[in-house]
């Protein structure tokens, strides 16, 4: 749709109005009305970049690369000249990049080195409903920006715009110290919701919600007039799933008697999740042939991120994949979640941020007190998980980064290995898996990635190679990339003259597993008893290994392992899992246990102001007083039942009514 037809165009002047009067700004808008692509493109056009680019934010990469082509094409600029993308391990920008799109870790991670991110005139978050970690992290280091009076470094006041589909805008703006709420009027299509058969979370372990939403995509295909299905569901495995089920069932379709729409003749099935080539994800948005109804079958990615034109039915499966902390466990899980409405800005609790300080303290990122260390400043220049960086950082001080780099790089990419739904291909994938794992002993997962980098870089045809293996050639492809850029921050960090350097004698194997020891330490886990591992980490979490795993069916000659992640069905399984000893792990172990999360947090408590600790201490006063107003009547109450109380009480009755009887009696005589 172009932009002049768009909801937003009418709002235009008002927009940019409001924008240059208001260093903070709420936007709201129904899906597809235009904030993301015409939003930005207003504020260029009227002047705003002169002084430092219009940075907008996404979620999400897939949605950051597809909005930031759909602007350039817009505005007849090349990808990465006028308008660019930024998104982790892919800079596509230049100096002349006007209109900068970045997931928001990217703009989080620019922080860390800019914190008045001079180089920006304006920052558009958008979507900001997701309430991604990095959005809300976001959203506090900018108002702390802004209570600076005079930043120093910054020529001309930069200017937020918070965006969003659907928000509760009230608790926003309050935030932002009330600050304007503009709503976006129109809708570009109207909407009807029909719900379906209920699922429980119950459902999940069997992907029951799979079978479902393929049954009603079907019952839509057949009995509906024209128009194009989006059907949302959790992630690659089950959209896959679904893809396969949906091709299926449409090849045996009748179209002359079973379809009710005769203009439609057939039915494209289309994937979409984040881990896509970008060449695949522009299909999404191409038009089917004539005749054709288009299916996508999508993660929650184009929820609001993205709008695809020619959808008319959209069936939701109701449930969503997220990466959560289970604090009874110790662990973060990935788990499929029924969709709920978050409550909006609500800060984490305590107990979440202290998990948070004690894994860094874990990791030696900051010690007792809460003080980054020099190993802290290392690690955050790795765009990796601490743990991930540690390993890196171990093996760069034995001068043996090139066992570590090509394992970080496969663990920051989609899944490489490719497991069909036909169970005959299936098999023929775990054999040709097997073989590859075999090849470096078959008990060492993280050896097993390293063996594929390896040997798919060595091969003179590498996406040949892949397809023997049943290896996903673009995962493999975007692991050569990170690998090139994680090896350029190993290298400058080397150059410095205290980086750390150390010697170690041993195998090839063995220096590999020292080195992932030094930063999986904290998910290590012994064997407890037949096939089952406790974890250490003072939750004594009981985990199984993966079916996916080279260790599978191996756990009776284990005692020790580590592993990278776990994920929840009916149980809770580990993998990419590396067996280790334990006189590698004893000396860390008391790390995991010895740790004072109240010293942890005194750096934050230093860092807050008189000011705030004389309103904090008003407020608390305020809740003493209401409490002690119920607290002190009860206590009267009890004083009023108890044997002395009565005594007391009973003294001050005779008291009182000897007092009133000479004071009658005096009167009376004056009188007399």
């Amino acid at each position: 749709m172009a932009g002049p037809a768009l909801p937003i165009r009418r709002s235009r002047r008002q927009l940019v109005e409001a924008v240059r009067e208001r260093p903070f700004l709420i936007v709201t808008g129904e899906t597809g009305s235009g904030k993301s692509t015409q939003l930005p493109k207003y504020l260029y056009e009227a002047g705003l970049a002169k002084h430092g680019a219009i940075g907008v934010t996404q979620p999400r990469r897939v949605a950051t690369v597809s909005v930031a082509q759909r602007v350039a094409e817009e505005m007849g600029s090349e990808l990465g000249a006028l308008v660019g993308y930024q998104v982790r391990f892919d800079d596509c920008t230049s100096e002349d990049t006007a209109i900068r799109y970045m997931t928001d870790g990217c703009l989080l991670r620019q922080i860390l080195t800019d914190p008045l991110l001079s180089k920006y005139s304006v920052i558009i978050l958008d979507e900001a409903h997701e309430r991604s970690l990095s959005t809300d992290i976001l959203f506090g280091l900018l108002k702390k920006l802004f209570l600076q009076k005079k930043p120093a470094g910054r020529r001309t006041d930069m200017k937020v715009v918070v965006m969003s589909a659907t928000l509760e805008v009230e608790k926003l703006s309050e935030f932002f110290g009330h600050c304007s709420v503009l709503h976006i009027p129109g809708r570009s299509y109207p909407v009807k919701e029909i719900f379906c058969n209920l699922l429980s979370p119950r459902d999940v372990g069997s992907s029951a919600y799979v079978t479902e939403a393929v049954k009603v995509t079907l019952d839509v295909h057949l009995n509906e007039p024209e128009g194009d299905i989006l059907v949302f569901l959790t992630g690659q495995n089950e959209i896959e799933r679904a893809c396969d089920l949906l091709f299926k069932k449409a090849e045996s379709i009748d179209y002359r008697y079973e379809v009710h729409d005769r203009a439609v003749e057939g039915l494209l099935i289309l994937p979409l999740y984040g881990s896509m080539s970008t060449d695949q994800q522009k299909k999404i948005f191409l038009p089917a042939p004539r005749g054709i109804r288009k299916c996508v079958v999508s993660t929650n990615i184009a929820a609001t991120s993205l709008t695809i034109e020619g959808v008319r039915y959209v069936v939701d499966s109701g449930f969503v994949k997220q990466l959560n902390h289970n604090p009874r466990v110790g662990l973060d899980i990935l788990e499929v979640v029924p969709i709920s409405k978050f409550p909006y800005l609500d800060p984490p609790e305590e107990r979440h941020i202290l998990e948070a300080l004690k894994e860094l303290y874990q990791c030696d990122a900051i010690d007792r007190r809460g003080h980054v260390t020099r190993l802290g400043e290392f690690l955050v220049q790795f765009p990796l998980p601490p743990n991930l960086s540690c390993a890196l950082i171990k093996a760069a001080s034995l001068d043996c980064e090139d066992l570590l780099l090509p394992i970080a790089a496969m663990l920051s990419v989609e899944n490489v290995f490719i497991r069909p739904g036909d169970p005959q291909k299936q098999k023929e994938a775990e054999l040709q898996h097997q073989e590859l794992a075999s090849q470096v002993g078959g008990c060492n997962d993280f050896a097993t990635l390293l063996n594929i980098f390896e040997q798919c870089k060595a091969s003179k045809s590498p996406s040949a190679w892949c397809q023997k293996y049943w290896i996903h050639w673009r995962a493999v492809k975007s692991a050569f990339s990170v690998e090139r850029q994680l090896r350029e921050i190993t290298t400058k960090l080397k150059q410095l003259p205290d980086f750390p350097k150390e010697t170690f004698e041993g195998s090839r194997t063995e220096i590999l597993r020292r080195c992932l020891c030094a930063g999986y330490f904290i998910n290590v886990a012994r064997r407890s008893a037949a096939r089952t591992f406790c974890t250490m980490d003072g939750h004594g979490s009981i985990v199984y290994i993966h079916p996916s795993s080279t260790l599978y069916n191996q756990e009776t000659l284990l005692e020790w392992i580590i592993f990278h992640d776990v994920a929840v069905t009916s149980k809770i399984y580990v993998r990419t899992v590396c067996p280790v000893r334990y006189e590698w792990v004893r000396d860390l172990l008391p790390r995991l246990h010895q740790v004072d999360a109240y010293e942890l947090s005194s750096v934050a408590r230093e860092e807050v102001t008189e000011e705030e600790i004389t309103k904090w201490e008003q407020r608390e006063e305020l809740k003493r007083q209401c409490e002690g107003v119920t607290d002190n009547s009860a206590r009267k109450m009890e004083r009023r039942n108890d044997d002395q109380s009565i005594q007391d009480a009973r003294a001050r009755y005779l008291q009182r009514k000897q007092q009133r009887a000479q004071g009658w009696s005096g009167p009376e005589k004056e009188t007399g």
